[in-house]
């Protein structure tokens, strides 16, 4: 199945700061020039990127820079050429396999340890899809969306703030390690284009546009309707490990 450039943004940044041991800033400014490309210039990018795809877009961006005033220059070109490439090797490293499959083995070590009751199993594995026992003690706990206070709990989703695949056990059915959202705010959050500071404050990526925060009604007022100091490790974490910058 062809993904394109918007699925795979998250999984690619994380892949940049993780395995291409680049800063938060420099993989953001990637993503950036990126996104211009297709957002802007319209260039389809997605997994079936090539090598010569790549030299095919710039070829035609050499002539279209002149006509332009942003990203106009030499160095500019650079970059794009530089950010394509980089995206090219995340393909080729089937990063995205390797994170599928990562959760799959913890799924089954979940289920042959011998150490753990079926009941027990279960909610863990359930947990990974805010499914069962941690949806329902997310539902008691917050009673609503967690930032909107919206009561429509079949619409709501059962989020982890620290992802399920990096937390052990214990933290996987934590209350606290827990937020019941709005599709909205949860498809933000998981993506890491929003976070939460340790006072419950909303943050946004730069890399949400300033038309899209309209539509979707964002702010910085936006805040969770109440945050203990049990939140503050798991929200740190999703500051640090998950939120793009």
């Amino acid at each position: 199945m062809v993904r394109d450039f918007d699925s795979l943004q998250s999984l690619f940044y994380h892949y940049m700061i993780t395995e291409g041991g680049l800063a938060k800033k420099t993989s953001c400014d990637y993503i950036s020039r990126l996104k211009y490309l297709t957002d802007v210039c319209g260039y389809k990018l997605d997994s079936d990127m090539t090598s010569e795809l790549i030299d095919e877009i710039m070829n035609l961006e050499e002539v279209s820079r002149l006509k332009r005033e942003k990203y106009s220059t030499k160095h500019a070109m650079g970059d794009f050429r530089a950010g394509l490439n980089k995206f090219l090797a995340f393909l080729k490293s089937d990063y995205c396999k390797k994170y599928e499959d990562s959760v799959l083995a913890e799924i089954n070590a979940i289920k042959n340890n011998t150490d753990l009751l079926k009941t027990e199993k279960e909610a863990i594995v359930l947990s990974r899809i805010g499914q069962g026992e941690f949806r329902k003690r997310l539902i008691d706990y917050w009673h609503g969306c967690a930032v909107s206070s919206c009561r429509f709990i079949s619409i709501l989703v059962a989020s982890h703030i620290k992802p399920w695949r990096d937390s052990d056990n214990e933290e996987r059915l934590d209350v606290y390690n827990g937020l019941l959202l709005l599709p909205n705010y949860d498809k933000l959050f998981d993506l890491g284009y929003m976070t939460f500071d340790l006072n419950g404050n909303a943050v946004f990526s730069r890399l949400i546009s300033k038309s899209d925060i309209q539509i979707l009604r964002l702010n910085t007022r936006l805040r969770l309707i109440n945050i203990e100091s049990s939140h503050k490790k798991y929200l740190k974490y999703h500051n640090e490990n998950c939120f793009i910058e």
